[in-house]
């Protein structure tokens, strides 16, 4: 076991050592700070009035340092309606050459930098980690860490290159499994037996989202961003693979924590009562499934709910008389939230009972192993 933890944990610090993300030298970015807004209006009337705003930037790092920028936006309103800039506000910026000589320069203004906040935030979560966990708590956020990596360095490369998502998308939910698993509850046996489920529980529900996204036509179309990736990446994307793929990585968390919960209880059991027949074992351990999954699927659904509230209202806002209910939710940005509340619970009901059986099979055995 101790050997498979390390194996796979060299191959996940080299593996993003060879895929390294695309880039444009050509742009340059960097932070400012907005020093003036000049807003008037410089054509039509008061009912359509067309508006032009310079926003004026002073870059606060890089070469650029102290240089002045403009960035001009010209439209039926003083500034785009999810811009919510004003003076004194520090943000990032695009510099890019235009080749012209008129405007060589075009300037784009990005998000406000909270920079601080993020540094913030992200201290307190570690604190809090540390301090309940200690030395096991802080081990959890390296392997955190390396989930994280895996995602931002492999999957999101490897994906821009053209693979396909969801494959990538099992590959590293398994090696964040055998990595983060070990970590939280050792090497034990449980450790390995909730590797082998949630491995299961992934593969079949990965299997069975690709079955459903065929079957039902989904498009992977379900957001502005997914929109975005497809028309602006340099390669074909498989759109309706990456909307697969998210139901598996989101599904991830709450798979490992039933089966280590489960696995856990199947050594307490065994601990407890050591001649207990295998099948008197795995209806206990069942039975202890059922409780947890329960508050698990309400952690997971709700997960979804909670992030996709602007579907719900989406929902509301679409409801005419005479409309079928049907329609509404065959309607794909919504049916795409439903399947992967459906295929992510699935997902969490398969590991249980392959978790269990795994598991009384492992501690079932008179070897005098440590448990």
């Amino acid at each position: 076991m101790k050997k498979i933890f390390f194996v796979v944990l060299l191959l996940t610090i080299t593996i993003p050592l060879f895929a390294k993300m695309p880039y444009d030298d050509e742009r340059i970015f960097t932070r400012a700070e907005i020093t003036k807004i000049e807003k008037h209006r410089i054509a039509g009337d008061h009912n359509y009035p067309l508006y032009e705003t310079k926003i004026h930037v002073t870059i606060l790092d890089g070469v650029l340092k102290g240089q002045t920028k403009v960035a001009t936006f010209r439209g039926e309103h003083d500034l785009p309606k999810d811009m919510f800039y004003k003076q004194g506000d520090v943000v990032f910026i695009g510099i890019s050459k235009t080749g012209m000589e008129s405007t060589p320069e075009y300037i784009s203004l990005y998000d406000i930098d909270n920079t601080t906040m993020i540094l913030i935030l992200t201290l307190m979560m570690i604190l809090s980690v540390i301090v309940i966990g200690k030395v096991k708590g802080f081990f959890s956020l390296m392997a955190l860490l390396i989930t994280i990596l895996l995602l931002f360095f492999v999957l999101i490369p490897l994906t821009l290159k053209g693979y396909p998502p969801l494959p990538l998308a099992i590959v590293i939910s398994i090696i964040s499994t055998v990595i983060t698993l070990p970590v939280i509850a050792g090497f034990k046996k449980k450790t390995f037996a909730a590797i082998l489920g949630a491995s299961a529980g992934i593969i079949i529900a990965s299997i069975l989202a690709y079955i459903v996204g065929n079957i039902m036509h989904l498009s992977g179309f379900v957001t502005n961003e997914m929109l975005t990736v497809f028309y602006v990446a340099d390669v074909a994307i498989d759109i309706r693979g990456l909307a697969l793929a998210s139901i598996i990585i989101a599904a991830l968390g709450a798979v490992m924590d039933v089966c280590i919960s489960i696995a856990s209880a199947t050594a307490e059991i065994f601990n407890t009562n050591p001649d207990l027949s295998p099948k008197d074992a795995f209806r206990s351990v069942l039975t202890v499934g059922t409780d947890i999954l329960g508050s698990m699927v309400n952690t997971l659904v709700l997960a979804y709910v909670g992030s996709s509230l602007s579907l719900i209202l989406l929902i509301s806002m679409r409801i005419q008389p005479g409309m079928p209910v049907w329609m509404i939710f065959n309607y794909n940005p919504i049916l795409s939230e439903i399947v992967k509340s459906i295929i992510g619970s699935i997902g969490m009901f398969i590991c249980i009972p392959i978790t269990a059986y795994i598991s009384v099979h492992l501690y079932g055995r008179k070897d005098g192993t440590a448990r």
